[in-house]
């Protein structure tokens, strides 16, 4: 099933120059890049990024961080995108990040974890709709797409 997901390259992927690397890692998959824009995040939006958080000691520190530089939003699609996207990040603590995924490979701690990705699909959809207006993702065919993903039916 095609599925659409978020992925923020944060602050600190931006800042260490990963952003090309990250990119092309999803590309490299098969995945398709349906937005992107490069995003100086203000305080309402962080709140509401990270609005499950609310209330939470380390809520403050998210919202600082994410707050610090900008970042670079994108809107992948592809079968199963949501896993695999998730599959591809590895875990939240970089310690615990398998060798191979982004953080396996580029993240050394937790706070500076380089990368956000969607964890569901009712939650791609949410995270979706917070960082992309509608006319901002592009529905496109690529000619790639038969050998990358198959024939449909």
């Amino acid at each position: 099933m095609t599925e659409r997901t978020l992925v923020l390259v944060k602050p600190d992927g931006v800042q260490r120059q990963l952003t090309g690397r990250i990119l092309a890692r999803f590309e490299e998959r098969g995945l398709k890049i349906v937005g992107l824009k490069l995003v100086k995040v203000d305080r309402d939006l962080a709140e509401r990024h990270y609005a499950v958080h609310k209330g939470k000691p380390f809520f403050e520190g998210l919202v600082a961080f994410i707050t610090s530089s900008p970042l670079v939003a994108i809107a992948l699609e592809g079968p199963s995108a949501i896993g695999m996207v998730r599959t591809m990040v590895g875990a939240t603590k970089p310690t615990e990040a398998a060798p191979g995924t982004i953080r396996g490979d580029l993240a050394v701690e937790m706070g500076q974890n380089l990368i956000h990705a969607s964890d569901g699909a009712e939650t791609a959809v949410a995270e979706l709709a917070l960082w992309f207006r509608a006319d901002e993702l592009v529905d496109y065919e690529r000619e790639i797409d038969r050998w990358v993903i198959g024939p449909k039916g």
